[in-house]
């Protein structure tokens, strides 16, 4: 805030009545304490930007990548692109496709030797969000989203772990409840990229 001194004042000061001047001065700044501290404890919290009734989201896996070998590695890649719609409860929700390529190589168990496999999934998940407050992030808030494989999702497995792995980690792929969490752009904000701390996957907001 600037303070500015009036005509009247500087009159005052130049004129040798300094001492005038100064109470006269003491007075205001009192007065515009006080307002200020009347202004500040009234002052209502800034009103968060209106958040998108539809999202554009892609997502891709950030997964470590090990390879022990040339001939053995642990990784791949899962990608998800889809749109998120604001229902009238304020929650979001909507259809994504789901490409996956999981690599995995080792032991499997206590007594098994090691082996290796490849998961080739394809097909759509059900994506679900639900708004949360968040002080770190640009619009106020973020949104914490969860996605299953919706009926007819394809998962192919080959390598050569023994078939009862290879079922059992199909089966984890079709059924397991994914998540994450990341900061929302408000109406009228460009594209944004997060890579949300505590899950491994880079996320594209638009």
């Amino acid at each position: 805030m600037v303070f500015r001194i009036s005509p009247l004042a500087v009159a005052l000061v130049l004129s040798g009545a300094a001492a005038s001047a100064s109470a006269q001065a003491s007075s205001a700044e009192g007065v515009a304490a006080a307002s200020l501290a009347f202004t500040s404890a009234t002052a209502p919290d800034p009103v968060p930007g209106a958040l998108k009734s539809v999202y554009h989201l892609r997502l891709t896996s950030l997964w470590p990548q090990e390879s022990p070998s040339a001939d053995c590695r642990n990784g791949g890649e899962e990608r998800l692109d889809g749109t998120l719609t604001r229902n009238e409860d304020g929650t979001y929700s909507g259809s994504f496709t789901r490409e996956t390529r999981l690599l995995f190589c080792g032991a499997h168990g206590p007594v098994a030797s090691a082996c290796s496999l490849v998961l080739v999934g394809k097909g759509r998940v059900a994506m679900t969000g639900t708004v949360l407050a968040d002080d770190n992030s640009p619009s106020g808030r973020s949104i914490r989203v969860t996605w299953t494989p919706a009926a007819g999702h394809q998962a192919a497995v080959t390598g050569h772990c023994a078939e009862g792995f290879k079922e059992a980690v199909r089966g984890m792929y079709l059924s397991t409840l994914h998540a994450a969490e990341f900061p929302l752009t408000t109406v009228g904000s460009g594209p944004r990229t997060e890579e949300p701390e505590s899950y491994a996957w880079r996320v594209e907001v638009d």
